[in-house]
């Protein structure tokens, strides 16, 4: 009896340390808040070998846009931590969140650096279908109350057209650079670099002036 209570004591402290020590993950070191508004959270998630998150809580729904993979070990209170190859052109994510929070930290335990985005959607949709039109260069991913996230291909010397209706996020994802044209500007984007657009309609156009494919990530919130 006097063992089981001790076990149990030992139990409780180390879940409540965890729960002192346990911070939102928009705060966590290594996930880096790029840009939030009363909608949305942008993190820049960064780990190189070795590195290992604090324990941080998930509250709202969240998509991953995978940038540069590697061996991730995973630990949940509760449960037997483990360890998952994530490859570079990996995505997910959760819309469970709001209802049920995770706790959970994350270390890069392989041999590459790791880096993803992750988009926080802060609150549903009033309607899934009102999306962007979206021309049929652009391969649907999925679709639910949060996010629907569609994907394309530029190849070489390639251009696509199409008309943004915000709040969308765009993702470049690639090893060259991409033109994106609006109206009267143009600017660059790389491996990693993403523009958020939060106005109703723009007509814009993405090119590929290289001779490398590049994929561009669509997520409409």
């Amino acid at each position: 009896m006097l063992r089981l209570l001790i076990l149990s004591t030992l139990f409780f402290l180390a879940r409540w340390t965890l729960a002192q020590d346990t911070i939102p993950v928009y705060q966590e070191p290594y996930h880096h808040l790029v840009f939030a508004n009363d909608e949305i959270r942008i993190l820049d998630v960064r780990l190189q070998p070795g590195d290992t998150s604090a324990w941080h809580v998930h509250r709202d729904a969240i998509t991953y846009i995978g940038l540069e993979g590697s061996r991730i070990w995973l630990d949940v209170p509760g449960e037997h931590p483990r360890s998952v190859y994530l490859p570079d052109d990996f995505w997910g994510g959760d819309i469970e969140y709001p209802e049920t929070p995770f706790v959970h930290r994350i270390a890069n335990v392989g041999f590459q650096p790791f880096r993803l985005i992750a988009i926080e959607h802060l609150t549903p949709r009033k309607s899934v279908g009102n999306a962007t039109p979206i021309q049929e260069e652009w391969e649907t991913l999925d679709r639910n109350p949060f996010f629907t996230i569609h994907k394309t291909m530029i190849h070489q010397q390639g251009e696509i057209h199409d008309l943004l209706t915000g709040p969308v996020v765009l993702i470049c994802r690639g090893p060259g650079l991409l033109l994106l044209h609006q109206t009267g500007t143009t600017s660059s984007m790389q491996q990693g670099d993403w523009r958020f657009w939060a106005r109703e309609s723009e007509a814009y156009s993405i090119e590929n002036p290289g001779t490398e494919p590049m994929e561009v990530l669509l997520i409409q919130l």
